[in-house]
């Protein structure tokens, strides 16, 4: 029987690094941190971190596997989900859905659900996704150094167009409703992640520290890095001007629709 493994998706800028800390510190959950197939992701190693902050994988597996070879991701992961299933949790991995559908600086995306298609035939696959408002979240992503004057509009919209469809048929939470009703949202994540909700959450979230994603003092950091309190997040200020702008592609009203954001 293939393992059971869970999927969050999110694209950067849209509260997943807190909302990454919300699920990883449940009981009964062991979450490895934004994992893809692409072949630079070093830094993130399902292994590394399967090995270092959970001890689902032990020496002689690395040195097995090393002996062997590239191992396949797919096998790989579905490997560390019975291990993690033996000891009663379910796996839980962020996905780095950045790198499929907006890529800048890293990657050109190709606007699918490549870590599914690395799972497929290996794992039992929950996904569900979070998302923030279009706007907010582009104003977000371009304080970021390695993103500022790379990533266009077009290309952004574009991305999240492909992201949104995929969101509609799979299952979401907004960021702005999870900062409003957290433990509601979380409720329904679980849900969709196919794992259970524990409300003792609260009590850990803002301690653990077994994710990747911002850091504090590492410039333009977001919510996640340095956050206690989870408080309800307002809207991004911003002029008619870029209003415009974003009204001015026809994928933009579509989007919001879709997502249950005004245009």
């Amino acid at each position: 029987m293939p393992p059971s493994i869970g999927v969050l998706r999110h694209l950067a800028r849209s509260g997943g690094t807190v909302i990454s800390k919300c699920i990883a510190c449940m009981r009964g959950v062991a979450l490895l941190s934004e994992v893809h197939p692409a072949e630079f992701m070093r830094h993130t190693r399902p292994l590394v971190q399967a090995m270092h902050w959970h001890r689902l994988v032990r020496d002689d597996d690395v040195q097995r596997w090393q002996r062997a070879g590239r191992i396949d991701l797919g096998e790989e992961l579905a490997t560390i989900a019975r291990r993690a299933r033996e000891r009663g949790d379910t796996l839980v991995l962020r996905d780095w859905s950045h790198l499929d559908y907006v890529g800048v600086p890293y990657a050109v995306p190709r606007m699918g659900f490549a870590l599914g298609d690395a799972l497929a035939g290996v794992a039992a696959v929950r996904a569900f996704a979070t998302v923030r408002h279009p706007i907010d979240q582009w104003l977000s992503l371009s304080r970021l150094p390695h993103v500022a004057d790379r990533l266009t509009l077009s290309a952004y919209l574009r991305g999240l167009d492909a992201f949104s469809a995929w969101c509609v048929a799979h299952g979401f939470v907004r960021y702005e409703d999870f900062t409003r009703e957290p433990g509601l949202q979380l409720d329904r994540i679980c849900a969709g992640l196919g794992i259970a909700y524990d409300e003792t959450w609260g009590d850990r979230w803002s301690a653990y520290d077994k994710v990747t994603g911002d850091r504090p003092g590492a410039g333009a950091s977001g919510r996640g890095a340095a956050s206690s309190a989870i408080t309800p997040l307002e809207r991004r200020a911003h002029g008619a001007d870029l209003l415009d702008a974003f009204r001015s592609h026809d994928v933009y009203a579509p989007i919001c629709e879709r997502l249950g954001y005004e245009p």
